[in-house]
């Protein structure tokens, strides 16, 4: 990816901050078997997937703030892989759509995106 893009493919650091959110208990699971587990936790997740919190894991609101303070912390033009989660908790951090609408905002796997001037476009 960092080759396309006209970078040194090997100059590239890891942050933590990054990762994807955790869906705890429900971790690896289909959202099939989370039905039939759980089906009125899943209920209440669909009522509010921004501030929902899966058992042992964290919501979209948590990864917000992780994502608030590692966009704070840029210094310039940056490159990110990243999971959709993380993209959709960075979409409500930018107020590019509202915390009740992020969560469920098609992420593209394999897609790039560019977020600039409080917008996020496909890269191409």
């Amino acid at each position: 990816m960092r080759a396309a893009l006209g970078l040194d493919p090997v100059d590239y650091r890891v942050d933590p901050r990054l990762r994807e959110i955790g869906f705890g208990e429900w971790e690896g699971l289909t959202f099939r078997d989370v039905r039939s587990r759980a089906p009125q936790a899943l209920a209440e997740r669909e009522r509010d997937k921004w501030s929902f919190v899966p058992p042992g894991g964290e919501s979209y609101a948590q990864v917000a703030l992780r994502m608030r303070e590692w966009y704070e912390a840029l210094d310039g033009n940056t490159v990110v892989i990243a999971h959709g989660g993380t993209a959709r908790a960075l979409i409500g951090v930018l107020s590019i759509a509202p915390p009740a609408e992020a969560p469920s905002i098609d992420i593209g796997q394999g897609v790039v995106y560019r977020f600039a001037n409080g917008g996020m476009s496909r890269y191409r």
